[in-house]
């Protein structure tokens, strides 16, 4: 799986366990722009290998999120994104031994999802921190007639499963300081359960997360670090694929780390606070295997808030 870093974006509006509230409306879009140059792949049992990747892969992205306040405590959030990813040399080697049209150029709607969480603990009643559960379902049909590429955007799943949050929050002077952790499983409902020395179905089950921490010095502005990481320990290494199999990348074990960080800027006024907010924030790969080791991610984003009864 090349992209798997394409499911794991920035952080967005509705991170953490937080709810916007019964009958908000909270509205995210973002642009992202992506690029590497190094794929890092396992070519014997212990060993890794970082192969160029032409000249590399660029690709630019657009997403909207709608999240809704379906009760006190519970809301529900969809994600559409949209991805265009090109090779920057289609005739570098690598495009022409891995055949199957690997380095075309791919563009269209990527992995649809509805989650929807529920929270459980709330620090405004008394409790030390806030805790949410929920759920998610992905839809990636869309993605499956381009899985073979290494330009794909998705691997032609539809995946399910649960997702845990807390998070804290503090008011300091005129500003505010926070800090969360996410996480959840997806299972996969496989391509195939008979490709080639796998030793389960293929994709194998996801587990991914990610955490954050913000610092506000004022109501209008918040800096603060993110953490994001991607883990699939069922599949094949790279030296043990089929690389003639539809399936090939959808059957690797992998997982990706990236650190970041984000600025949001938000419009505070007497008559509408806190209901408009600039997103910007960047990811770099610190680690992976059978992944690109070098992506950076850059993203700008618009957050639009409209409270219940606004």
């Amino acid at each position: 799986m090349l992209i798997g870093f394409l499911t794991m974006g920035l952080a967005n509006a509705g991170s953490g366990p937080w709810v916007i509230g019964s009958g908000s409306r909270d509205a995210f879009f973002a642009l992202e722009s992506q690029r590497l140059t190094k794929l890092s792949i396992e070519t014997s049992a212990n060993t890794t290998e970082v192969i160029d990747v032409g000249e590399g892969l660029s690709t630019f992205g657009a997403k909207g999120l709608f999240t809704y306040g379906v009760r006190p405590r519970m809301d529900l959030t969809v994600a559409v994104p949209w991805y265009r990813v090109q090779a920057n040399r289609t005739d570098h080697e690598l495009c022409g031994a891995l055949g199957m049209g690997a380095c075309r150029t791919t563009q269209g709607i990527g992995i649809i999802s509805v989650s929807g969480k529920g929270l459980l603990l709330d620090e405004l009643y008394g409790s030390p921190v806030s805790l949410s559960l929920g759920g998610e379902a992905r839809y990636g049909m869309f993605t499956a007639p381009d899985r073979e590429r290494i330009t794909n955007i998705g691997e032609g799943t539809f995946d399910i499963g649960p997702t845990a949050a807390i998070g804290r929050s503090i008011g300091t002077g005129s500003g505010y300081s926070s800090a969360m952790l996410q996480g959840g499983y997806r299972y996969r409902f496989a391509n195939t359960d008979a490709y080639p020395g796998a030793p389960e179905a293929v994709p194998g089950g996801e587990v991914f997360g990610d955490a954050g921490i913000l610092w506000a010095p004022s109501a209008w502005l918040a800096v603060g670090p993110m953490v994001s990481g991607l883990w699939r320990p069922g599949g094949l290494d790279w030296y043990e694929l089929d690389l003639t199999d539809t399936d090939r990348f959808s059957a690797l074990r992998v997982y990706n780390v990236q650190v970041g960080g984000s600025v949001i800027v938000r419009t505070v006024t007497s008559d509408s606070p806190d209901n408009l907010a600039f997103t910007f924030g960047a990811l770099r790969t610190i680690a992976a295997m059978n992944n690109p080791t070098d992506v950076t991610l850059v993203s700008i984003g618009l957050s639009i808030n409209q409270p219940a009864g606004g």
